[in-house]
């Protein structure tokens, strides 16, 4: 079964690239524009993964981990910033992973096959 992750970004480029690489490499993805749209979506499908930007219009990203933890706490999520603070307080305060931008493609692979082959959130 292929295994399907959400990717939340609000810089439309982006947002197809990632999808586009994530495809390449075998997954189903899903888009979403920024967390109200990805909560949207969440209520709708089940994902195995969420990689989400911090920084959007709406709802951040932020947001949307505290709404995935308490509401789909089996769902790993991935946050990612070009802001490096935003990203040690996004761990501090959720215990999520986050990944800095410009991201590395191989890398972000990596760490998406070694939590989704254990099943879930994972120390990266």
């Amino acid at each position: 079964m292929t295994q399907k992750i959400l990717v939340v970004e609000d810089e439309p480029a982006s947002l197809r690239i990632l999808r586009y690489f994530l495809n390449r490499e075998g997954y189903e993805t899903a888009g979403a524009k920024d967390g109200v749209e990805a909560m949207g979506l969440l209520g709708q499908c089940r994902f195995d993964l969420v990689l989400s930007d911090i920084k959007m219009p709406r709802m951040d990203g932020v947001a949307l981990a505290r709404h995935i933890l308490s509401t789909l706490p089996v769902t790993p999520v991935f946050l990612i910033t070009a802001n490096m603070s935003e990203c040690l307080e996004a761990i501090q305060k959720l215990g999520v992973p986050c990944l800095s931008k410009p991201l590395s493609l191989d890398q972000l692979l990596s760490k998406i096959q070694k939590v989704l082959s254990t099943g879930g959130q994972s120390e990266l």
